[in-house]
């Protein structure tokens, strides 16, 4: 059983979003999509769409994505002993992978037995933004 852990504020969640998941919906046997609660970032009360709760696991967390992540670990082994858990991030250009090649060290010095996948959005997607 392969796991993908897709983190993010999702403040909205967008068609950039619903791209890399699409995209790793292929790749793993499960996904769960993860909303961490940004406090930087106004207005967190946006939902996650409804169709996206019928397709795949949706849960909020608040706090370290270590934490998380090692929660789910915890829970899925339960079910399945052989679980592989890896995170999921979303690159849209150059400066987003500068950014996600400093949290991947930050994230192996943590948890170095976890994995972690970088899945470009699609051209038409690169230029949107949560922020935007």
């Amino acid at each position: 059983m392969t796991i993908g852990v897709y983190p993010g504020s999702f403040n909205p969640f967008h068609k950039g979003h619903m791209n890399i998941l699409e995209k790793a919906e292929n790749i793993f046997d499960k996904v769960i999509v993860a909303r961490g609660i940004n406090p930087e970032k106004p207005n967190s009360e946006w939902s996650i769409p409804k169709e996206l709760s019928d397709r795949v696991t949706v849960m909020t967390y608040d706090g370290l994505l270590t934490d998380f992540i090692e929660s789910v670990i915890e829970k899925e082994r339960e079910e399945w002993f052989d679980a592989k858990v890896t995170v999921i991030r979303g690159l849209r250009n150059s400066v987003d992978l500068q950014y996600e090649m400093n949290q991947y060290r930050y994230f192996q010095d943590l948890m170095p037995n976890i994995q972690m996948v970088s899945i470009f959005c699609d051209k038409e997607y690169e230029h949107i933004s949560s922020s935007g």
